[in-house]
């Protein structure tokens, strides 16, 4: 990550709301790169990670190339709707129930609602179609966008993510406490950024790490998201009650790009290779050294893959 930006590429940011969600009306943050009058680009971020997930620059080169480039914080994450109090269910149960294929019901929400919450976004902005890009849960929301609301997606971009197949563990060894270690109750704003860093050093993998640049984000991000922590049990919540994608995956008929490091410990490479074969036609670039984060060092490898794909659905 890098919080060097582009002063040519306009930004416009603002709040949608989900009138129809359940459990009530839901706000979202959210943030624009780019000329409105350009194709659009939706970027959904991944569990416990807000918008800024995706780095400003980033952004922006998707911007340069032609695009309106729109990112925002899913509910329960940095400036969008918390919901409070809202308990999930114990999580070595509901990881048991999805892996065998018994997901259950999420009591707040599962990835079917954000991905409403995606749609109303886009209704918000006055965007018929958009190509939809995600990355780890993200990416399981664009594949319910593309499945179950084909209409308004363009092309599917499918960064580190999974269909959620059953009987099987994602995650690796080393990914795995990532997503078991819940964050002290009680820490400084400095050992918050300490842990996090250490979070981001095993997502990071192979690729060197700009650590100063990343306290930096990672200072801006836990200013602006206070309680993050319960919304990314919650949020976790939602991906095990929302049981498998294969079904939807196997509808999916938009043009679509799968693209995962071959170093990623929490969405195992094998996850992406099973994605890639199981949409039909999509195609599959695995990005040697890469984890399961956006280092400027791949940037324009990933922007020039989504591109490509981009230009599939002309």
């Amino acid at each position: 990550m890098t919080s060097e930006t582009s002063p040519t590429i306009p930004r416009r940011a603002g709040f949608a709301r989900n009138e129809r969600a359940r459990g009530g009306p839901v706000e979202l943050c959210y943030e624009e790169f780019g000329s409105e009058t350009d194709p659009s680009v939706l970027l959904v971020m991944g569990w416990s990670t807000q918008m800024l997930g995706w780095p400003a620059g980033f952004c922006e080169r998707i911007a340069a190339e032609g695009f309106r480039v729109i990112r925002f914080d899913n509910r329960d994450i940095g400036e969008s709707t918390k919901f409070w109090g809202k308990k999930p269910r114990p999580l070595l149960t509901s990881m048991a129930r999805a892996f065998v294929g018994l997901p259950g019901t999420a009591p707040n929400y599962d990835l079917t609602d954000l991905a409403h919450d995606a749609t109303a976004l886009l209704d918000h902005l006055g965007i018929e179609r958009a190509h939809v890009v995600g990355a780890s849960m993200g990416g399981m929301i664009a594949q319910i966008l593309a499945a179950d609301h084909a209409e308004r997606v363009l092309s599917l971009g499918a960064i580190f993510t999974s269909p959620l197949r059953n009987f099987v563990i994602p995650a690796t060894l080393k990914g795995l406490p990532v997503l078991l270690t819940r964050p002290p109750e009680k820490e400084t704003r400095e050992q918050s950024i300490d842990r996090l860093v250490g979070v981001y050093r095993t997502l990071t993998a192979k690729i060197p790490m700009d650590e100063a640049a990343l306290r930096v984000e990672l200072g801006a991000m836990l200013d602006r998201g206070k309680g993050d922590a319960g919304g990314a049990a919650r949020q976790l919540d939602g991906v095990l009650g929302t049981g498998t994608l294969v079904p939807r995956a196997r509808r999916i008929a938009r043009p679509t790009v799968v693209i995962h490091g071959d170093s990623d410990p929490l969405i195992r490479p094998a996850c992406g290779k099973d994605l890639a074969r199981t949409i039909p036609g999509a195609r599959l670039k695995i990005v040697e050294g890469m984890g399961h984060t956006l280092p400027e060092q791949v940037w324009g490898l990933v922007v020039g893959e989504l591109a490509a794909n981009f230009a599939r659905a002309v």
